[in-house]
């Protein structure tokens, strides 16, 4: 499978700004808090807030003052809008390769791989798109 590490990062980082809003924190949060507490190298950061601030979904501020906060309400954010993201566009099956055997059976063995591998894809992301941040904040409070 293709996705990397820091798309499930990536969630973190977002659901941990959205609960700092919850719990009415609504200053920026600097990376070297959001590092520290996510357990997430600073160098991994920094390309998952650039990717998140790409897609709209924080924005980010240099200075004393500055850091990270999110530019939509939790609710409006799918773990879809995530994995676009940080994935922009990559598949989650690698399904280009060339066999040696080039006839019609394998052809059609080939290409029927590549069906369900990129149906099973869509069925994800529909599944993705079905659950905001806002969703799983409730969940953690059990």
């Amino acid at each position: 499978m293709s996705y990397s590490l820091s798309f499930t990062k990536s969630i973190f980082v977002v659901i941990f700004i959205s609960d700092k809003i919850r719990q009415k924190q609504f200053e920026f949060l600097s990376t070297a808090d959001i590092s520290k507490y996510l357990s997430i190298p600073k160098p991994t950061l920094v390309k998952i807030l650039q990717n998140l601030n790409i897609a709209n979904i924080i924005e980010t501020k240099e200075g004393k003052q500055g850091g990270i906060r999110l530019m939509k309400d939790p609710s409006k954010i799918t773990v879809l809008e995530i994995l676009e993201a940080m994935e922009r566009g990559k598949p989650l099956f690698q399904t280009n390769y060339n066999i040696l055997a080039n006839a019609k059976r394998p052809n059609l063995a080939q290409k029927s791989i590549e069906n369900i591998l990129n149906s099973a894809e869509n069925q994800l992301k529909k599944e993705l798109s079905k659950k905001t941040i806002a969703e799983i904040l409730i969940e953690m409070n059990g």
